[in-house]
């Protein structure tokens, strides 16, 4: 499978969208992006990229949107946030908000999870059969599958993501 690199100062994530990981801080990038055919790399940090595509596509913050599923699930930590309904577009964080870094993986493409011999590195496969390593253990990866499966849920069932 080939992949093409592509350059961006901005990003809104879309329905190509798998993962945004942190590239390295000594780079004028600050994202490396995953799409189906297509890698970018960006000028934004992910959490950046994230707050832009809530405020284009629903109208709030990465952190309104934060509060809202906070509210909802009654839990703060290592929460999926809807980024968009059209394309059941909800991104899973790999990390906690007290780290300064975390990778964000769309719950929609991913295909299966590998544990790696070092508990904090595992890997992930893509729908489009891409394997990306990420920190995150077996036991948060299935937390985090099972909230995010839980907000679908809740979502299709009250029909409005926004």
């Amino acid at each position: 499978m080939s992949q093409n690199i592509d350059y961006k100062s901005e990003y809104i994530i879309n329905d190509n969208t798998m993962a945004i990981k942190h590239y390295d801080k000594s780079s004028m990038f600050g994202s490396w992006i995953l799409e189906d055919q297509t890698v970018y790399l960006c000028r934004k940090q992910p959490e950046e990229i994230l707050n832009d595509s809530c405020l284009k596509k629903g109208l709030t913050t990465l952190d309104g949107r934060k509060k809202a599923v906070e509210n909802l699930m009654g839990r703060k930590v290592r929460l999926p946030v809807p980024i968009e309904n059209e394309y059941n577009s909800l991104f899973i964080p790999t990390t906690t908000r007290k780290r300064t870094r975390s990778d964000w993986i769309s719950y929609r493409y991913i295909h299966r999870f590998y544990p790696n011999g070092n508990d904090f590195f595992s890997m992930i496969e893509f729908t489009n059969g891409k394997t990306v390593p990420f920190e995150m253990t077996k036991v948060n990866y299935d937390k985090q599958m099972l909230y995010a499966g839980f907000l679908l849920g809740y979502f299709y069932k009250k029909d409005d993501i926004s």
